[in-house]
């Protein structure tokens, strides 16, 4: 009776650490998708009022957008016609940066790059 009850006991501890390792692996995926998204919001925001500001000829050579979420900075450069802007989006310990060039005679974007961390 005693190999049964060692054998029975073995599986329900094998069965408990089984679903631990998934959920702690369910809480890591969670995780990287929500920080995933919420870059991804912050980087349409951003994109968006830079946009503006290109139009609008008031973008100054760097600055910051503060959101509920996160941050976002960014730079300015201006070579041949063409405006290059590097930006940041920042959610809690993550963050990616970003490149932008605009035309600046249609004002169009005519370059991007994301991810673009050393």
């Amino acid at each position: 009776m005693l190999p049964l009850t060692m054998i029975f006991s073995l599986m329900s501890l094998v069965l408990v650490l089984h679903a631990i390792l998934l959920l702690d692996s369910d809480r890591s995926f969670f995780h990287s998708a929500y920080t995933d998204f919420q870059l991804r919001q912050l980087r349409e925001n951003t994109l968006s009022e830079i946009d503006q500001s290109v139009r609008g000829k008031t973008l100054p050579e760097r600055g910051s957008f503060v959101y509920d979420t996160g941050t976002a900075a960014f730079t300015t450069s201006e070579t041949e016609g063409k405006l290059e802007v590097k930006f940041t989006v920042s959610f809690g310990t993550d963050s990616e940066t970003d490149k932008i060039v605009y035309d600046l005679n249609g004002k169009d974007i005519i370059g991007w790059q994301e991810r673009i961390d050393p």
